[in-house]
């Protein structure tokens, strides 16, 4: 049976984020706290990239969910935002400092190796106070929103 195989049919949880970019890493944050839960059936990775890494992790899964911190104009410091794939193509942060992005790496999964990319994708992105700065504390506005997100995503998922 091939890592494929194993994977067809499940769910992943993937949070993304750089950890010690205080509001940037709340994706792994919230693949942490779920990953305690001990959901049935689902799988919480992590992933402190987001370029060509994200394929070995996400092909062969039926359904992916990928959580992230994002940026708008005017948005709401952990505000959450429930994308499908053609939004986070022109909304998300999530790049790499080698150029590939979120969107970039899943266009050439689609396009490499189409059979074994998930069928669905799903995107929680969560509104980011800051990115830039060096912590591994999320910022106060965006740590009190995690337990209402993990919420959130666990009323997607059952």
């Amino acid at each position: 049976m091939t890592e494929s195989d194993e994977k067809k049919g499940k769910i992943l949880v993937l949070g993304v984020g750089n950890p010690i970019l205080s509001d940037d890493g709340v994706g792994i944050h919230v693949a942490r706290i779920l990953k305690e839960k001990l959901i049935p059936g689902i799988e919480i990775d992590e992933l402190p990239a987001s370029g060509l890494e994200l394929l070995d992790i996400v092909h062969g899964y039926e359904r992916v969910i990928i959580v992230d911190s994002i940026k708008t104009d005017g948005g709401k410091p952990g505000e959450l935002y429930e994308l499908q794939e053609e939004d986070f193509q022109k909304t998300i942060h999530g790049s790499s400092p080698h150029g590939i992005n979120i969107p970039t790496a899943l266009a050439m999964g689609r396009k490499i190796i189409p059979e074994q990319m998930p069928k669905e994708i799903l995107f929680f992105a969560i509104e980011a106070k800051d990115t830039l700065n060096v912590s591994e504390k999320l910022t106060p506005e965006v740590a009190a929103a995690l337990p209402g997100i993990v919420e959130q995503i666990l009323r997607k998922l059952t």
